[in-house]
């Protein structure tokens, strides 16, 4: 798991996201390297299948279906030509394996690998004996030959909505056309002749937009997406059953409710925490109760990464200044700026999740019939701070200038 890494996780996949690097991420473990065995995780295979690099999905059982890539070792500054074989075993149901030649003299248990494609060589960068800003410096010749990035290039889509942002920011201060904090995505949906709709559809022209006040989306949580549990794996079947479990009384309101805010880091105050599967094919939300842990709901993983990659193949995330009374109808918002997100690193998202960079939030209320219930959704978030470590690109315009 990569809470057993000896260094901080967060700013190393920052570091390689700001040259437009994906990678996949591995803590060796004491066995895995006495035995010369590493487990590829799916995060590994997510990425090096994304990269074209292999896919174990189609790769045979057995030593003869061995594959061999040439890999570059990056390790106290130095660089080492050495290889790393990709294997099914015939035994443990052939989970997928591999073994990077020579880590034993360059790496120890709990240090964190990077490891990514760029052809025709496996890169694999141990982070925690490496000064990264140094190595992936693009003033830094290592920089050119093992960590060039792909670059992303902006559909005629998203330009398109650049410019007609541009011009809604150019016009300062816009009075809302609805109150509430609603309003900021309604009047910017409005001015760009974009109808309301529940769709789950990206909003322009397969471009997704997000908007909100500066001073709260900003430093706030942005929802990636919602998507319910897998009712069929999971021992609690609805909404009702796991707001009538894991609910709790709420005078005031004279409901039984459950508004909370899940990570995979720790249990909350109700004892809830998420948990992500190994191999992460799944992610489970657990109760925790003394040394007592019982899985309530499941989500699979690639459910979850398909839905998010349905909903942000391209995502503008508008902030706006505001000023009046907020909430009510003389309140205005001047669009000055936005964040343009490219496409879903996939691979990134079970590591954001086991991090708690991702978090879910339950949103489930008793209805006054006090027998049905009602849910607003199983809402993926991050900070828009974080925005970053999801995705493959991120370019930041000024809609004032």
């Amino acid at each position: 798991m990569l809470a057993a890494s000896n260094i901080d996780v967060v700013p190393v996949l920052r570091q390689f996201k700001e040259m437009g690097i994906s990678v996949g991420l591995l803590v060796p473990t004491k066995t895995g390297l006495s035995k010369s065995i590493l487990d590829a995780t799916e995060q590994i295979r997510e990425n090096l299948a994304s990269s074209q690099a292999h896919e174990f999905s189609n790769q045979l059982q057995g030593p003869e279906n061995k594959r061999i890539l040439p890999t570059k070792l990056v390790s106290r500054g130095q660089i080492v030509d050495t290889k790393t074989s990709l294997y099914r075993p015939l035994t443990k149901g052939g989970d997928p394996r591999l073994w990077i030649y020579g880590l034993k003299r360059h790496a120890q248990p709990t240090d964190l690998l990077a490891i990514f494609y760029n052809r025709p060589y496996l890169v694999v960068v141990n982070c925690s004996k490496s000064d990264l800003r140094s190595i992936l410096s693009p003033a830094n010749y290592v920089f050119q030959d093992l960590f060039s990035g792909a670059a992303f290039s902006a559909s005629t889509a998203a330009k398109e909505l650049l410019d007609k942002l541009r011009d809604i920011g150019r016009r300062g201060f816009i009075p809302t056309m609805r109150p509430g904090d609603t309003g900021v995505g309604f009047t910017l949906e409005s001015l760009l002749g974009i109808a309301a709709n529940s769709s789950k559809s990206p909003d322009y022209k397969g471009i997704e937009l997000k908007s909100g006040r500066s001073r709260s989306h900003k430093s706030g949580r942005a929802t990636l997406f919602s998507k319910v549990p897998n009712w069929r794996i999971s021992r609690l079947k609805s909404s009702k059953d796991i707001l009538f479990t894991r609910g709790r009384y709420n005078a005031e309101a004279d409901r039984i409710q459950l508004y909370h805010q899940l990570s995979a880091t720790k249990p909350n105050s109700y004892g809830l925490q998420l948990l992500v599967g190994k191999p992460p094919e799944y992610l489970h939300q657990i109760y925790v109760a003394d040394s007592h842990m019982e899985t309530d709901v499941s989500w699979d993983m690639g459910g979850l990464q398909d839905a998010l990659e349905k909903k942000h193949q391209e995502t503008f995330w508008v902030h706006a200044q505001s000023e009046g009374r907020s909430g009510d109808y003389d309140e205005r918002y001047w669009y000055t700026d936005v964040k343009h997100t490219g496409k879903i690193d996939r691979s990134a998202f079970p590591i954001l999740l086991e991090l708690g960079v991702v978090t879910l939030d339950y949103l489930i209320k008793q209805l006054p019939n006090k027998i049905s219930v009602k849910d607003k959704g199983y809402l993926f978030k991050m900070s828009t701070s974080d925005l970053d470590l999801l995705f493959t690109s991120v370019n930041n315009y000024d809609l004032t200038e």
